[in-house]
């Protein structure tokens, strides 16, 4: 009886949350410190917003990404869409001959709310 009182104590809250959406350990202060270093190379957010409390519903995000990591970044985001969330892209590029920077008006939408 112990065991299962440890066991539930374990997996509550935010742990519990965690581990029934993602298949790995939650991220520790220093990988989510190098992956915000490694993303800020590709592009940068200028403005997000959320909505939904305490559950979030929807995620607005409006980031410029340089040309040349485009399609990279393109590919990572839409990779999220799937059952659950319904991912929409609205592209505007800048530099009318030569584009150097990409607009991307990113929307997140859970479904099934």
């Amino acid at each position: 009886m112990n065991n299962e009182k440890t066991a539930m104590r374990e997996n509550r809250g935010s742990a519990k949350l965690w581990a029934r959406v993602f298949d790995e350990d939650a991220p520790t202060k220093e990988n989510l410190k190098n992956e915000l270093a490694a993303a800020s190379a590709d592009f940068q957010i200028k403005r997000w917003w959320k909505y939904g409390q305490p559950a979030i519903d929807r995620i607005v995000a409006v980031i410029e990404v340089p040309f040349e990591k485009f399609g990279s970044t393109v590919h990572d985001i839409v990779k999220v869409h799937g059952s659950e969330i319904q991912v929409n892209l609205d592209v505007f590029p800048y530099g009318i001959v030569n584009p150097e920077v990409i607009r991307l008006d990113v929307t997140l939408e859970r479904r099934g709310r």
